[in-house]
């Protein structure tokens, strides 16, 4: 099938609210800008990002299309989640399915469980092999205390390793050195009904800080698009700890755990993921360091519409930098992995044959940047060999070249290999998921179920990249990035069934999980930002996406659905002590789902240097709209405009 725009996006419909955004941000206020002065755009472009090349350099210079969301972006979103603040990068598709539950993708193939997407929390894989991707329920990191989210769209398989696909998500939190004192939060709506939380950091001697925090939210169930209650409210309780110990500037060493509790209670489903990290870095020189980090994580989960399962995981990884000469640093690194899963049955819709399965990954990646004219043009060259008990050895090279015309430009270019390795479900007999009503056939009923299938092959993409950004003025910056995605053995269900197991009084109609696609998705993203003046910055995105995705049977699974067109406009404007912060998105049609425009504010205002008080609405365009497509085992609901009250106090 040939792909084709649509014409669903109602942007006329988003004029009044630009209008208003225009409006309230062209008045000048006399009093000096709380926050956007303290860091110019000119400052963000030479912001540090490690996200690229597991070294810091500059934004301005990373060889890859990279957003970064600092604190004050957090902040001033009004965002509530994490996976809501990643409705502010470029090229990012967010929708929510339900009160709890998103769809996120970057680049197509829209999933409840971003299935091409690798998500890190301070280094921590959260990544689970059961469903192949993430419980963003189960991500509750506490907002205030994130210090960055360095979003990469495209793969970075070659320093991540699989699964980095179509982008590599990291969030990074902040020192205990820099949360010292308290931070107290309250706030309640209509729809996010109550959230609180404390945090207190301090110090041990003169070398070593700590923090400890606790938070718990409170969410109203949502309504299906009939009218009548999802029936998906749900709370979640998280509470941590981290730890900082300096040895002078050159050595650091981290740990960190935490631990979150989340409840559906009308659906009488829960999970929780508790887990620990430690990390030592030693920086011998501005060209090189050594690391090393472990971690432990379990994550829980109990869903009465699919299974309960346990996944425990423990990693451990060191990695190295070093200077070769005067044009050559080098990368390398080593890393194992030991995945324990248990599942059992909840429901007769999903069939647990034999939950129990140990995981092991063996992985090392090297790569090395080469300045073959400086400060004028790098090379960069590098892959990650991985041994996985699924597929074997995978191997994900990538070549990137950086040319700056110019100091203020930059023009980069890539060819990258990424694979998906094949989840548990794909990848075994372990589970057979019901489809749908039974279908008839000879001798008898047959139970539709989709089954795994022996030794799937990785996904795989070949990924080709072009990138430009500039900054025609200090106040001015503009970043553009295309691409085009070439996949191989995509797995999909087939529409017809393989094989009819005869039962009574039903039997079963398997569908088999098989590499059964293939195609190309293309397209790309543009961001302008602009600062006015100095209280006022604007920022626009547009990302268009076109896919053309063929095999050997009709599409049949939701994760093939794409959101080919999307824009943004957020404006942020401090007046004194007060601010006004929004956003309008506009959302091209994802396969049933239709097209729509909804709008995001937040004000606030700082009658001291240590109090906040911010009023915040929500999905202001209209009283609800749909933003996924179903998915199995998912209450789809119409997500509805909200307001909520918070106060902040540090102290």
């Amino acid at each position: 099938m040939k792909p084709r725009c649509h014409s669903a996006i109602p942007l006329l419909s988003a004029v009044p609210c630009v209008a208003v955004i225009l409006l309230t941000s062209g008045a000048q206020g006399a009093v000096s800008s709380v926050d956007l002065a303290d860091l110019s755009i000119e400052q963000l472009m030479n912001e540090q990002v490690t996200s690229v090349s597991k070294r810091e350099q500059s934004l301005l210079d990373a060889p890859s299309a990279i957003s970064v969301l600092t604190n004050d972006d957090i902040r001033r979103s009004g965002a509530t989640s994490v996976a809501e603040t990643l409705r502010l990068v470029p090229g990012m598709n967010v929708g929510q399915i339900n009160s709890s539950q998103w769809s996120i993708s970057s680049r197509g193939f829209s999933s409840q469980y971003s299935n091409k997407l690798l998500v890190l929390v301070d280094g921590r894989v959260v990544y689970t092999p059961t469903l192949a991707g993430v419980y963003w329920d189960l991500q509750q990191s506490m907002l205030q205390d994130v210090d960055r989210i360095e979003v990469i769209r495209g793969p970075g398989g070659t320093l991540w390793g699989a699964n980095a696909v179509n982008g590599v998500i990291n969030f990074e939190s902040k020192s205990a050195r820099d949360t010292q004192g308290g931070m107290l939060y309250a706030g309640a709506g209509d729809v996010h009904l109550t959230s609180e939380g404390l945090r207190y950091g301090g110090k041990i001697g003169e070398n070593t800080y700590y923090r400890v925090f606790g938070s718990y939210q409170l969410s109203e169930s949502y309504d299906h698009p009939g009218g009548r209650s999802a029936m998906d409210r749900w709370y979640s309780d998280s509470g941590g700890f981290r730890i900082d110990h300096y040895e002078g500037e050159d050595t650091h060493f981290t740990w960190q755990g935490d631990a979150t509790a989340v409840d559906f209670n009308e659906h009488a489903s829960d999970g929780y993921n508790v887990n620990t990290l430690g990390r030592w870095t030693r920086e011998f020189s501005e060209r090189s360091s050594v690391e090393i980090q472990a971690y432990y994580d379990r994550t829980y989960r109990n869903e009465i519409t699919r299974a309960r399962a346990t996944v425990d995981t423990f990693d451990i990884g060191a990695q190295q930098t070093f200077g070769v000469g005067d044009r050559n640093d080098v990368i390398w690194g080593v890393g194992y992995r030991f995945i324990a899963n248990e599942a059992e049955q909840t429901t007769p819709a999903v069939l647990v044959r034999d939950g129990n399965l140990d995981l092991n990954l063996f992985s090392a990646f090297i790569q090395d940047e080469f300045k073959l004219i400086p400060d004028r043009l790098t090379l960069t060259a590098g892959t990650k060999l991985e041994h996985n008990d699924f597929t074997g050895f995978e191997i994900q090279p990538s070549v990137r070249a950086v040319f700056k015309p110019a100091e203020n430009q930059t023009v980069w270019a890539a060819v990258s290999r990424a694979v998906r390795t094949p989840d548990i479900l794909e990848d075994s007999d372990m589970f057979a998921v019901r489809l749908g009503e039974p279908i008839p056939g000879a001798g008898g009923p047959y139970v539709p179920r989709i089954v795994g299938t022996a030794n799937p092959d990785s996904e795989v993409l070949w990924a080709y990249e072009l990138g430009y950004r500039i900054q025609p003025e200090k106040r001015v910056n503009v970043d553009v990035a295309l691409f085009y995605n070439d996949y191989d053995s995509l797995i999909d269900f087939a529409t017809s069934p393989d094989n009819l197991v005869p039962g009574t009084p039903e039997g079963t109609a398997e569908f088999p999980l098989a590499n059964l696609r293939s195609g190309q998705t293309y397209g790309g993203e543009a961001s302008v930002t602009v600062e006015p003046v100095e209280h006022w910055r604007l920022s626009a995105s547009y990302s268009l996406l076109l896919a053309d995705l063929g095999g050997t049977v009709p599409v049949g699974g939701p994760e093939m659905a794409n959101t080919q067109q999307q824009a943004i406009l957020r404006s942020n404007f401090d007046f004194g002590r007060a601010s006004i912060d929004a956003q309008i998105r506009a959302v091209d049609q994802e396969k049933e789902v239709p097209g729509y425009v909804t709008a995001d504010m937040r004000l606030s205002y700082r009658p001291t240097d240590t109090l906040e008080l911010s009023l915040v609405g929500q999905n202001l365009m209209d009283a609800g709209h749909r933003e996924a497509t179903q998915f199995f085992g998912t209450t789809n609901a119409t997500v509805p405009r909200g307001f909520y009250a918070r106060v902040t106090w540090n102290f």
